[in-house]
């Protein structure tokens, strides 16, 4: 039997210190990857394969659920200068799938001091990819997220 990462992750999520909001579609988590801080990923509630199995009024509250944590994190990464930033980061949005076949949607902000800023995030290095947080700042950039996201509306 097959298990998928992404469902685990959804099911663990009380006991993720990155976990930022569970919601009715989906469940938000700061990514593994911080390249480009403040990076989330939000993984649908249940294991669906393409975004387009979903009837079209889900797709749209699944999307507007993704639209919420980006606004937040604009918001917080503006307030606390993640990236050096002195306006508001363009949020890059994808749902890949090409790795783990479960719908999920990586919040990519691309900041200020981002290395190629007119590039995708996916032809950087792992380190590049990775950043430099440790896991107490990851942890502290969830917990900004969450209060701000549960603050949010």
């Amino acid at each position: 039997m097959h298990t998928c990462p992404l469902c685990t992750t959804v099911s663990q999520a009380a006991t993720n210190p990155l976990h930022i909001a569970t919601l009715a579609e989906c469940t938000a988590f700061l990514g593994e990857n911080q390249g480009c801080q403040g990076w989330c990923v939000c993984v649908l509630n249940e294991h669906v394969v393409h975004m387009d199995d979903l009837a079209i009024a889900r797709q749209e509250r699944v999307f507007a659920e993704v639209a919420r944590v980006a606004r937040v994190v604009r918001a917080a990464s503006l307030r606390h200068r993640w990236g050096n930033d002195i306006q508001a980061p363009r949020i890059n949005y994808e749902c890949l799938g090409n790795v783990v076949q479960h719908v999920h949607w990586h919040v990519v902000p691309r900041h200020a001091n981002d290395p190629t800023p007119k590039a995708t995030v996916w032809g950087w290095t792992p380190e590049q990819l990775q950043g430099d947080a440790t896991p107490q700042q990851r942890a502290g950039i969830a917990a900004i997220l969450r209060e701000m996201l549960k603050a949010s509306t």
